[in-house]
Parts: C-alpha cells; sequence; structure tokens
C-alpha cells in the first residue's frame, strides 16, 4: 500500500471542504426554489380554495401547509439519502400525496376550466398547464436530484475521510515510532553514559589495583636485592680474608727458591691436572646455579644465606682434601709446595677463561721465571679455588650487565657469538641474556645502571665495545 502523504492529505481536506460548499449550495437552491414557488402557487392555490367555499381568511394557509410538507418530505428523504437511506411506505406515500395535491391544486383551473369533471380534461389549458406545472416539477426534481448530490458527496466525503483518517494513523504511527526510537535512543545514550561511568571507574580500580601490587613487586624485589648484595658482601669479605690468609701463607713459603723450584716442578703436574678438574667442576656448579639462580630468588631467597654456608662448607672441605692429598704426592715429607701468583684479576668479559685456565698456565710461566728471578708469593690450593670462582661470578656479573646494555641498544649480537667473547658456548649466552631481562625486571639499581651506561655510550647505532 503506498504511503499518504501531507500532500494526499490535504488535498482530500480541499475536497471535503469543496463538496460541503455544494452541498450547502444545493440546499441553499432548494430552499430560495421552495420559498419562490411557494409565493407564486400561493395565489393560484388561495383563489382555488375561496373558489370552493373556503373562508378567504383561512384559505391562503393551505398553499404554505401543502408546500412545507411536500419541501420537508423532499429534504429530509434527500439528507437521509446521503447516509444511506433509501424511502418507502408512508415516505413515499407522503412525497407522492403532496406534491401530486400541490401540482394539481395549481393546475385545476386549467386542466377544467369549464369546471366539469369529466376525469381526462376535454378542454384543458395547455398554456396555463405548462405555467402551474413549472414551479412544482422544479422543485419535486431539484429535490430529488438533491438527494442524489448529496449521495455523491456523502460517498465521496467518507473515501476523503477515510484518506485522512488513514492519513492521521499513519502520523500516529510515525511520531510512535519516533517517539519509540527516540526513547530507544535516550536508553541508549543513558546505558552507554552508564557503561562508561562503569568502566571508567573500574579503570581507577584497576589501576589502584596496578599501582599496588607494582608498589609490592617492587619492595619485594628491593627487599630481595638488599639479600642479595648482603649475601655478596659478604662472600666478598670472605674472599678477601682467603687472600689475606693466601698472601700470609706465600710469605711463610718464600723460603728457599732452589727446592721451591724442584718441587714447584711436581707440584705443576699435580696441580694442572687438580686444576683442570676443578675448573670444570666449577664450571658446572656456576652453569647450574645461574640456571636455578632466577627461582632461588622468587622462591626461596630466604634459604640463600644456608645455601651459601653449605657452598663455603664443600669449598673449605674440597679445599682440605686437596691439602691432605699434597703432602702424599710431594717426595720429601713437609716440603712447601710453590706455584705461581696471579697478578691480578682480569676484566670482566674475559675473567672466567683466564680463571679456568690458571691452573694450566701458572706453572708452564713460572718455570722459566724462576730461573732468572725469585716468586714473590705463593697461593695455596684454597686460594685459587676462592679467586676462581670470585672471577667467574664477576664474569657472569658482567657479562649480565652487558648482555642488558645491548638489549636495550637494540644491538645484541647472536647468544653464540656473545659467548664467544668471554670463550663460552652458545648455552651460556642464552642464559645471560635470560639472566639480563629477569634483573632488568626485578632489580631496580640493576635496571637503573642499565639506563645509565645505555646513556653514557649514546645512540644505538653507535659501536659498542664488547
Amino acid at each position: 500500500m503506498r504511503a499518504i502523504t501531507a500532500e494526499d492529505a490535504e488535498k482530500a481536506r480541499k475536497a471535503i471542504a469543496d463538496l460541503e460548499r455544494t452541498e450547502r449550495l444545493v440546499t441553499t437552491v432548494l430552499v430560495v426554489l421552495g420559498i419562490g414557488g411557494l409565493i407564486f402557487t400561493a395565489v393560484n392555490v388561495t383563489l382555488f380554495a375561496i373558489t370552493h367555499h373556503v373562508s378567504k381568511w383561512i384559505a391562503w394557509m393551505l398553499d404554505p401547509l401543502v408546500s412545507v410538507s411536500l419541501l420537508g418530505s423532499l429534504y429530509i428523504d434527500g439528507k437521509l439519502a446521503a447516509h444511506g437511506y433509501r424511502p418507502g411506505g408512508w415516505p413515499l406515500v407522503l412525497r407522492l400525496f403532496s406534491g401530486l395535491s400541490t401540482w394539481l391544486m395549481n393546475c385545476w383551473g386549467s386542466l377544467y376550466p369549464d369546471a366539469q369533471f369529466t376525469g381526462w380534461p376535454a378542454h384543458p389549458d395547455p398554456a396555463g398547464l405548462l405555467l402551474h406545472s413549472v414551479i412544482p416539477f422544479l422543485v419535486i426534481v431539484l429535490s430529488e436530484a438533491g438527494a442524489g448530490y448529496r449521495k455523491f458527496s456523502t460517498r465521496k466525503k467518507i473515501e476523503h475521510k477515510a484518506l485522512l483518517d488513514a492519513w492521521k494513523d499513519q502520523e500516529a504511527a510515525r511520531r510512535a515510532a519516533e517517539a519509540e526510537a527516540r526513547r530507544r535512543r535516550e536508553e541508549a545514550d543513558r546505558a552507554a553514559e552508564e557503561a562508561e561511568r562503569k568502566r571508567a571507574a573500574d579503570l581507577a580500580d584497576e589501576e589502584k589495583r596496578a599501582a599496588l601490587e607494582t608498589r609490592k613487586a617492587r619492595d619485594l624485589a628491593d627487599a630481595k636485592a638488599r639479600e642479595i648484595r648482603a649475601a655478596e658482601d659478604a662472600e666478598a669479605r670472605r674472599a678477601e680474608r682467603a687472600r689475606e690468609d693466601a698472601k700470609a701463607r706465600r710469605r711463610e713459603q718464600l723460603e728457599d727458591e732452589e727446592r721451591r723450584r724442584i718441587a714447584d716442578e711436581q707440584r705443576a703436574r699435580i696441580n694442572r691436572g687438580n686444576a683442570e678438574h676443578a675448573a670444570e667442576l666449577e664450571r658446572q656448579r656456576i652453569l647450574a646455579e645461574a640456571q636455578a639462580e632466577a627461582a632461588k630468588i622468587r622462591a626461596q631467597g630466604e634459604a640463600k644465606a644456608a645455601a651459601d654456608a653449605r657452598e663455603e662448607r664443600r669449598k673449605a672441605a674440597e679445599a682440605r682434601r686437596a691439602r691432605t692429598a699434597l703432602p702424599a704426592a710431594l717426595p720429601v715429607e713437609g716440603t712447601a709446595i710453590p706455584t705461581a701468583q696471579p697478578t691480578a684479576l682480569l676484566e670482566p668479559r674475559t675473567a672466567l677463561p683466564a680463571a679456568l685456565l690458571n691452573g694450566a698456565t701458572a706453572l708452564s710461566g713460572a718455570e722459566p721465571t724462576a730461573k732468572t728471578r725469585k716468586l714473590t708469593a705463593v697461593p695455596t690450593a684454597e686460594a685459587d679455588d676462592v679467586r676462581g670462582a670470585e672471577a667467574k661470578r664477576k664474569q657472569i656479573e658482567d657479562a649480565n650487565f652487558e648482555a642488558a646494555v645491548l638489549l636495550a641498544l637494540g644491538e645484541e649480537p647472536t647468544r653464540k657469538d656473545f659467548a664467544a667473547r668471554y670463550g663460552r658456548g652458545e648455552t651460556w649466552g642464552r642464559e645471560r641474556y635470560a639472566d639480563a631481562e629477569r634483573l632488568r625486571d626485578e632489580d631496580a639499581d640493576f635496571a637503573a645502571r642499565v639506563a645509565a651506561e645505555v646513556a653514557r655510550r649514546g645512540k644505538p647505532a653507535e659501536s659498542v665495545t664488547a
């Protein structure tokens, strides 16, 4: 069905107004014709009544009464016919009788001019019949035509009113739909605003929780870092005491250069194998410690002191075993076994390979030197073990720091190339990168030192010395 537009509704209103004006015009014409016909026929009917012995004082009333009856029946039938009424019965008799009576009273003198009633008129007056028949027939025919006009007008008005009602219903439905859509939009807007407020509140709560968790994690990391630094300081003090003890023992053993030279040759052969074995054991131990270090720090930070104590007892036991085994290997009981003294700890990136090879190279370098100059100190097996562990630990620390800096600069080499700088394998290099990322996330001091080193080295495009 085609939608009704406002233009269609306006046309329907205008058509209804035109039809109502037409109905009023028909009614006006009928009333004017009826009044004029009443005046015109009143004389004939009044004279007809007077000639038939009706007092002249009331004879004039006959024509208005009959004409009003005729006009009333015609008008009422026409109005009702507009609403679908079909006159019949007494209304039909009333209309026929009043119309026929009006016509006969007007035309009686023309039908029977000789006053002799013979049924069918013998000598009618045609001019008089025409003259006195025009007004009654016009009134009757106009009334019947008016009924047809009203029927047509009523039908059209019903159609136009139906169109207007449909348009009103359509507009009402449209307004209701717009109101519903507006209500839904408002509800959606309110829901969106409520959701936005809720999301903002949730976001604020989440930020608070995140800040609290970050603060807790930072405090925990600081506490663990303090524990690690305390353990490292204790280990450094123990290493320092061990170095002092070694120096004292070396000073006590510098008695006879010739005996040392002979004993040193024997000690070099024995110590070389022991150093290689100890270096391999130490390398495996440090590798295992580096792999488990992250888990130990997170889950067993409080047990690190005990673990360090056990490690020191193991080292001391190894040192005692080494000291116990050495006299049995010497050819002369009570003879001190000299060894070469390393002059200094190596740089961080080369310390570990040098420490691992220390036992193998010290004696070989000492043999030619002993012939020309006297040695200044003689290290013991325990001092060598302590110094090697310290060098390895510092090498791991420096490698972790360098890996973190390279990651921040975006210039990291492959794990294999990075490990080769320190004389290590690819697995060792992967462990250093993993430790660097963990320390950067967990240790605030470590992250700050890395940031300072990155700022010192400048742009990422600058070369970084391994």
